[in-house]
């Protein structure tokens, strides 16, 4: 594994001014069970190389392998950084033919994993060595072609296991697939449908226990730039949808990240634009509160990547 030194990087650490949303009250009540404001455990699932702060994985074309940049949080100045690079020796060609989402432990490990979907339809996990690396593709299973997006990184269910969501191309159904613990045999077979609706969304993220309660929540922005969270029930269904604001119609889409500033919430990162055709990563962080998820503060800059040919950096 080699390192990527500071020349080949182009990092942002100014708090920016954007997205500086009105958060308003929800527009449908959340069941009192969700409504909880005590902080949640630290959410680590995005930590790939075992120190305790999440990493974000990049697969910019200017560089031949994927690269894991770790996120540095200085308590002191409340400003989230960039950190230290180094490559994972995944090709940039095959994660940017695939779809990837960060999942959390999926095979029973201590570190966070991921999976990737390919053009085929043939879903592979990734697991962490926590080092930073990863194993060799694991084949879950094939058909996943079906969904236009995976959302994984919450645990809906609230039996401790990270589950996967994925909205329906054709329906815009949003399914549950279960998590088993097994690296073999990550999720159950049988998957279950949460409802239709969902095809209005350009990007849904699973954060985590975003709103105190233990049940795992999700992230949605339409095309109009609204965001609204789907809170976890628990029993691998959501509270009807509430509004967190407007004015996110820069991003391109949207993940979790884990707890980046330690606080015991975990947090939200949009993939946006940063002037020309530049994709920047921003940071909004979270309250544990439900009815203000984010806290009203303008979202963090803490990297820029990439230009426009031959394609966009993709980062989870």
């Amino acid at each position: 594994m080699r390192h990527i030194t500071a020349p080949r990087r182009r990092v942002v650490t100014a708090v920016t001014a954007v997205l500086a949303a009105t958060l308003g009250a929800a527009t449908l009540s959340a069941p009192t069970a969700t409504a909880a404001t005590s902080p949640a455990t630290p959410v680590t699932w995005h930590d790939f190389n075992g120190n305790g702060m999440p990493d974000i994985i990049i697969d910019d074309y200017r560089w031949v392998d994927a690269t894991r940049v770790d996120t540095k949080y200085d308590p002191a100045t409340g400003k989230i950084t960039a950190g230290d690079w180094d490559t994972i020796d995944i090709p940039v060609e095959t994660l940017h033919a695939s779809l990837n989402v960060a999942t959390g432990n999926l095979g029973g490990s201590a570190v966070g994993d991921f999976v990737s979907r390919d053009t085929a339809g043939v879903l592979q996990l990734r697991k962490g060595r926590g080092d930073g690396t990863f194993t060799a593709p694991i084949r879950v299973g094939t058909g996943w072609n079906t969904y236009k997006e995976l959302v994984g990184g919450s645990d809906v269910t609230g039996d401790g296991k990270p589950d996967l969501l994925g909205v329906s191309k054709a329906t815009g159904e949003l399914f549950l697939h279960t998590g088993t613990g097994k690296d073999t045999a990550p999720f159950l077979a049988a998957r279950k449908n949460l409802g239709k609706g969902w095809g209005v969304y350009r990007s849904v993220a699973g954060v985590g226990n975003l709103a105190g309660a233990p049940a795992g929540d999700v992230v949605a922005v339409d095309a109009y730039g609204t965001a609204w969270l789907h809170l976890g029930k628990g029993d691998g269904t959501f509270a009807p949808r509430t509004k967190i604001s407007t004015g996110w119609g820069d991003y391109r889409g949207v993940f979790g990240v884990g707890d980046i500033n330690r606080d015991g919430h975990p947090d939200l990162v949009g993939r946006g634009w940063h002037y020309y055709d530049d994709v920047a990563l921003k940071v909004h962080l979270g309250t544990g509160d439900w009815r203000a998820p984010f806290k009203d503060t303008a979202a963090q800059e803490i990297g820029v990547w990439g230009d426009a040919a031959p394609y966009l950096p993709r980062p989870f």
